[in-house]
């Protein structure tokens, strides 16, 4: 979480409501290059998310700056972040190739680094917190191939008509641990 303290966004602007789609691009804009040098590929594409679909825009990065920095010190091979329609929420997956080698149940508890690459085991545990503020939730769904869905309620542009209130399709796979519980 530290490493990111350097984040491109000020800590002054505010959390204004982003089309996930413009979200996404940045997002690869950003991290593309990094996940380059380590010699490994990421790609980002949204699924079906319609375009005027909207999440908090900062918070939104920041969360995924954490999972995308944990998969970068943690996780193996191809990173690929997605984003998927759930009626009233958006689901961002962030998968790698690697397989988890930290017990789950402990994956989101503050102090708790996965491994010896030198983190301070905050990172995750703040971006779960981030997530239950904004109304979502940060979830680890799958431990092989690592894979971490974060849920956003989503708006759409005013006079697009309302979304359905509850999300679907979007629980813990493989029984592996709900982190917004």
């Amino acid at each position: 979480m530290l490493r990111l303290a350097g984040s491109p966004f000020p800590p002054d602007r505010p959390a204004s409501d982003r089309p996930a789609a413009a979200l996404l691009e940045e997002t690869d804009g950003l991290w593309h290059g990094l996940f380059a040098q380590d010699g490994r590929r990421l790609r980002c594409e949204v699924r079906d998310a319609p375009a005027d679909v909207r999440v908090p825009g900062a918070p939104v990065a920041e969360i995924l700056g954490v999972v995308l920095d944990n998969a970068r010190a943690h996780g193996r091979g191809s990173v690929r972040v997605s984003v998927r329609d759930l009626t009233d929420a958006l689901a961002f997956d962030v998968a790698d190739e690697g397989a988890l080698d930290v017990e789950p149940g402990r994956l989101f508890d503050r102090g708790h680094s996965g491994g010896d690459t030198g983190g301070t085991g905050i990172g995750l545990a703040l971006a779960r917190d981030l997530a239950a503020s904004l109304g979502g939730r940060l979830l680890l769904t799958n431990a092989g191939p690592t894979t971490f869905t974060l849920l956003v309620p989503a708006r759409q542009e005013e006079g697009q008509g309302e979304r359905r209130d509850e999300y679907e399709g979007a629980g813990p796979q493989d029984g592996v641990a709900d982190a917004g519980a």
